[in-house]
This record gives C-alpha cells, structure tokens and sequence, in this order.
C-alpha cells in the first residue's frame, strides 16, 4: 500500500467511525428513563416494587427509585383490599418478578402493574405517581408503553377505568397544591368506553375505543408550548398512529408539568371470581412500562471537553451543582447545573453508572480497539513522509507528535 493509500485508509476508517464516536458523547435528549427491568425492582420480601406513602392493605413501604432522572415512587391516594385480591396486599407489583409471567400482558415481562380488588362499591384504587427531577420543558415529550384490560366493573353503577396525567406541584391529584394538567383516560358507560382526555377545553372523546389498546399501545405526549400540547397513540409494534390531537392544557398557569401518574379503579383482581377460586392471572390488570422523558435540545455529557464521558466528567458536575455562572456541565443547556445534567451523565452507561464510582467507565472494546488501529495507521504513514521516526524527530522541540 502506498503512504497515500495508507493515508486515505486511515481518514476513512476515522469517518466511518465517527457516528458511533459522535453517540457516545452527544446524546439524544433523554433527560428521565425508567423500566421494570431495573434492577431496583429485583425479587425482594414484601415485594419487588415499593413506593412512599401506601395505604393500610397496600404494599409494605418503601423508595424504589429505578432509572435516571426520576424521584422515588409515591403511592399515596390508594384503596386496597388485600383479602379480596388473588395479589394480596401487592396492589402494585412487577408481573414476572412478583407473580409469574401474565398470558394477558402483551409488553412483556418484567413490566409494571396495578391491580384493584373483587369488591364492588368498594372504592378500589391503585396509583402510582412519579415525579421528574426536572419539570418538563417546551419541546419535550413523555411516552410509555400501556396494556389495558377491558373494562369490567363488578356493578354498573360503580364504574371501573384506568387514568394517566401529566401533573404540576410534584405529586398526585390528591395532593395539595397540585394541578392535572392532562389526562388521558377511559370510564366505563363514558363516552362508550372510548379513550378519553382533559384539557383546557374539559373531558373530550378521543374517539378511541380501549378495546383497541387490550393488545399493548404507546402513548406519546409532547409539550408543544408552555400551555399546549400534541398526543399520539401508536400501536405497539409501530406504525401510523391509533389516534393524534393537539390542545390546550387545562390549569393555565398552575406550573410546569413536574409529574406522571398513573391510576386503575373499580376494574377487580386476577381472573375476577372471590373466594378460593381467585387466581393471579393478569386478566384484570393494567400495565405499563418504558417510561421515558425527552428534552428537544440534544444533550451533551462530555463536560471536559476531552472526548469522552466519564468520572472526571461527573466531578467537574458534581463541584459545579446548583451553579448558574459555570455552565461546563450543563449537559441539556437549561441554564443551571442541576440533577438532570447528572442523569444525562449516566444514560451512555445505561443507567449504571453510580455518583460512588467516579473511574473512568470503559468504553466499548471494538470501538476503542478501531479508533487505536485508525490513529496508529495515521500516524504511521504521516512518519513516512514527514520522517518522524524515534530516531528521527522533525518536530518541534517539546511538541507532542499528532495526527495532522
């Protein structure tokens, strides 16, 4: 091969790359993500899934806080009644971690999932509520995968649903100073049992059946502007969307959306039949997972500027926090050094990168491997040319050698 060939070689192997180096530094805009594969919801006594503030007959209490970008789960604003509930008091669990793997759950397992009681009148209510360590911004979106059952109510006239808001104030609607600011919902003897939503303009018929979700769907929220906003459906293999509308959102001016949270009433438990007979089956259940929170302005975690992420990377956020003048490590350009430059940190490692482990994280072997083989093919035929060999240094004095 010729020194020009070899030069050529090398700048094309850089090019080719370059996407992948360009990934491991400019991320997308993930600024909160989270799924029941986490380990925070490994099998554990009194459940693998654990949130602050259950209700007496609810899960034991606990802080699970899985993923990036996130505050623990909050389960405050349920009802159970764990002695008629094939689940028991786990009115929150995992499906295939706590209870085997449901035929009915078509996200797969693991996932998240709520379930009620075979009480009728009973108030029956599972919710869980997370909110982001940095509110929504303009731009930004929220999607997560949902598998509904149909709905199935144990009496006409205590009506089941299945409910997931978008909140400001930091918590669920039973909590002071809150304020729903979307809602996306079903009701059964409502508007057909239609999928529903709330807004500025009140309750408003999506014109989707929830029947047409029982397979798994995804929903996609985007905050358009301060006050409106575009949703999506989507079928959860792909493809052009179940149902899309835009609005205003309702509580003009209460806040930034700050909050997810998701609710089942009234819907019963397992395969519905009291007594002995009740089995953990999944028919009854609503699930979910995939949470995922993006920012429209592309993040950057390589806060020293050297190419990489890693811990030098976490101590230049970690001296900086709260910091509003020295920006080097605001990643997602929010004008503030603050907890969801740190999750952007951690997201190239997926979600496994620690504020104890501060090393370098070793980057990926083949990729690492390609750029050394690129820079020593460069350097080598840039020797053949200029004559910088070891014994030959035409450079100068205190000058490192470097590709040209």
């Amino acid at each position: 091969m010729t020194t020009r060939n070899m030069r050529v070689a090398a700048f094309a192997l850089l090019l080719s790359m370059w996407p992948a180096l360009a990934q491991r530094t400019v991320r997308a805009a993930i600024v909160a993500a989270d799924s029941a594969s986490d380990p925070s919801y490994a099998a554990e006594t009194g459940g693998a899934w654990k949130g602050l503030n259950p209700s007496i007959g609810e899960n034991p209490p606990g802080a699970d806080n899985g993923g990036v970008g996130f505050q623990p789960w909050n389960f405050a604003g349920g009802f159970h009644y764990p002695l008629d509930s094939p689940y028991g008091p786990l009115n929150h669990f995992i499906d295939g971690v706590d209870f085997a793997h449901s035929s009915f759950n078509n996200l797969g397992a693991p996932s998240f999932g709520l379930t009620n009681a075979n009480v009728a009148f009973g108030g029956s209510t599972a919710r869980a509520t997370r909110v982001l360590d940095s509110p929504l911004t303009v731009g930004g979106s929220v999607s997560l995968d949902f598998d509904n059952p149909t709905l199935r109510p144990f009496d006409v006239f205590s009506p089941s649903g299945f409910v997931i808001r978008l909140n400001s104030g930091g918590g669920p609607v039973t909590q002071t100073g809150v304020t729903e600011r979307f809602g996306f919902f079903t009701t059964f003897g409502f508007n057909s049992g239609n999928w529903s939503i709330t807004d500025s303009a009140g309750l408003s018929d999506l014109g989707l059946p929830s029947t047409q979700t029982t397979s798994g769907a995804t929903l996609h929220f985007t905050l358009t502007s301060d006050e409106s906003y575009s949703l999506e459906i989507f079928p959860l293999t792909g493809g052009a969307p179940l149902a899309a509308t835009t609005g205003m959102l309702a509580g003009v001016g209460s806040g930034p959306i700050d909050t997810i949270e998701v609710l089942m009433f009234e819907n019963g438990s397992g395969n519905g039949i009291p007594g002995p007979a009740s089995q953990p089956s999944g028919e009854r259940e609503f699930f979910f997972n995939n949470l995922s929170v993006e920012s429209a302005t592309e993040g950057n975690a390589d806060y020293d500027d050297d190419g990489d992420v890693d811990g030098t990377d976490f101590l230049i956020w970690q001296r900086t926090l709260g910091s509003e003048t020295e920006l080097a490590a605001d990643g997602d350009q929010s004008g503030k050094v603050d907890a969801a430059d740190l999750a952007l940190w951690k997201i190239p490692f997926g979600a496994s990168a620690t504020t104890t482990g501060v090393g370098a994280v070793p980057e990926p072997a083949g990729t690492t491997m390609a750029l050394g083989a690129a820079l020593a093919l460069f350097a080598f035929s840039r020797r053949l040319v200029t004559g910088c060999s070891p014994t030959n240094r035409r450079h100068r004095p205190g000058r490192a050698l470097r590709p040209a």
